[in-house]
């Protein structure tokens, strides 16, 4: 892939040493060892991704430009038990029961719609610093 102009090109070299993520880094850096003749299967080879990922951060950085460098928000793995939804039934349960968190674990299950293990649940109460001594 070319990229004919020279400021973009200076952007590029910028992102690819000072990005914010190593995603806008990696993805800088192929873009210009594109632009210096590599071709998509060497990309492919060195950045350990494949060759299909390759044409398609070209084909987004043609559709947005830098901005395609960037993550996308929405990426990722969702929560199994996001807060807004469950957080007042699992701090229900743990004050009902501070000293038997697997009996709270269990009426918490009963409750929501949605099947985790103990160990998400353990996650979860961590996470949102709740437990029977600060409820």
């Amino acid at each position: 892939m070319k990229i004919e102009d020279e400021q973009t090109l200076q952007k590029l070299s910028k992102i690819s040493k000072n990005g914010k993520s190593k995603q806008e880094r990696i993805r800088a850096h192929a873009l210009i060892l594109s632009n210096d003749g590599r071709k998509s299967q060497e990309l492919a080879t060195i950045f350990d991704v494949s060759q299909r990922t390759i044409f398609q951060w070209f084909k987004d950085f043609k559709e947005t430009g830098l901005d395609s460098l960037a993550q996308q928000s929405g990426r990722g793995r969702k929560n199994k038990l996001p807060k807004d939804k469950y957080l007042e039934i699992v701090k229900k349960h743990i004050e009902d029961h501070p000293h038997q968190p697997r009996k709270a674990y269990a009426l918490t299950l009963e409750d929501i719609d949605t099947t985790i293990c103990y160990n998400t649940y353990k996650s979860f109460l961590k996470k949102h610093s709740i437990s029977a001594t600060n409820v």
